[in-house]
């Protein structure tokens, strides 16, 4: 019998949650990516003739576009040693004016800036479409829902600057270890056009109920007590924090373009050494165990991430401008649905199914004998 509840409270523990797949397509409402745009070049740099010009450049453009190096901080340079760090990145980074200059959804054209709005990620301030870090309440914004009588979607824009544009789920950010399937970078005179196919993930109202170490995700709204880089929960976000706190313990500081960790604690010139140094350790991703250098971050996947499929990605030379366009292949006919199997109300059942097929006994029997020899005494 003690096996038998042993084994009832392992398949508790073990298999509370599986997967279907929902094919009832007919009704569904599918959302549109997110695309993020970042800036990675392109500055008008004003100097003093008194200036070492050419180091003081390659100075700022590593700081403009720090990706975990600054090459430039491993030479000397007196000039270098005054900038101010903070405000040269607010003065000389493009805003989304200077960088996009016609978006189209399913060929309508609207104000880029009015729906490309800012976000800070690991890359500096980039302009995210469809962003749930990023949505103004006071803005009026797109209808982004897909169905059977709408159709998929498409989004065009035109670029003024050499950027990277980034795909992802609404409550995920662009960031450092991000799949290289997922992001293209796009130079001036060149045009890209993007198919791609998405399989969503719905939830069982009771997922929110199981602890986390049970179900193995996390909602948006479910922050970890350390997480202060972005105001919601996914893998890329707890991930990014993740290279801070790392930062922090390597090199007491973190670089001036992480979002919104502690100010204060920019690196300087020798921080930046520093993390260039350390690339290696700061920059890469590996499972717990492994001997190589890099870090493994304890991150739980989105409860509600959508998965998308890059069906093709070609360059075009129809166009006479740079900029990209992304569509959806097809709606989606079918989706994954995390369930409940077990909770702890099964649990009980079994357990006391279980004991009444032993020794006779039952939920009742236990309150008969609390009352016997309890109540009525």
């Amino acid at each position: 019998m003690a096996l038998v509840f042993i084994s009832l409270v392992r398949t508790y523990q073990e298999n509370s949650i599986t997967f279907l797949t929902e094919t009832t397509y007919l009704e569904w409402n599918t959302s549109f990516p997110s695309v993020s745009v970042c800036q990675i070049s392109g500055a008008d740099m004003p100097f003093d003739q008194r200036d070492n010009k050419a180091m003081l450049e390659f100075f700022i453009t590593d700081l403009l576009f720090f990706s975990g190096s600054c090459y430039a901080c491993q030479y000397e340079c007196f000039s270098c040693s005054k900038v101010n760090i903070s405000k040269i990145i607010e003065k000389l980074r493009k805003p989304c004016s200077k960088i996009l200059s016609s978006c189209k959804w399913n060929e309508k054209e609207f104000n880029c800036c009015d729906q490309f709005l800012p976000l800070e990620t690991e890359y500096g301030v980039c302009f995210s479409f469809n962003s749930l870090h990023t949505k103004n309440p006071n803005e009026e914004l797109l209808n982004l829902q897909m169905n059977r009588e709408t159709g998929t979607g498409k989004l065009s824009i035109e670029t003024i600057e050499d950027v990277r544009v980034y795909i992802h789920g609404p409550e995920e950010v662009p960031f450092i270890n991000a799949e290289s399937n997922y992001m293209k970078d796009i130079l001036l005179g060149e045009h890209y056009e993007i198919l791609f196919n998405v399989v969503e993930i719905d939830n069982d109202a009771r997922i929110i109920e199981l602890p986390l170490w049970k179900r193995k995700c996390r909602f948006p709204w479910e922050l970890p007590n350390n997480l202060r880089v972005h105001r919601l929960y996914s893998y890329s976000t707890c991930l990014v924090q993740c290279h801070a706190d790392n930062h922090f313990r390597i090199c007491n500081c973190t670089h001036h373009l992480m979002p919104y960790y502690n100010k204060r604690s920019y690196c300087d010139i020798e921080g930046l050494k520093c993390l260039t140094n350390n690339f290696e350790t700061v920059n890469r991703l590996h499972s717990k165990g492994s001997d190589k250098p890099g870090l493994s971050c304890d991150c739980y996947p989105s409860c509600t991430e959508p998965e998308y499929n890059i069906v093709s990605k070609e360059k075009s030379s129809n166009y006479s401008s740079s900029g990209i366009t992304i569509e959806m292949q097809s709606l989606p006919t079918s989706r994954f649905k995390r369930v409940v199997v077990k909770n702890i109300l099964d649990l009980v059942v079994s357990i006391g199914g279980a004991a009444g097929f032993f020794i006779g006994a039952s939920l009742l029997t236990v309150v008969e004998i609390i009352y016997i020899y309890f109540i009525r005494t």
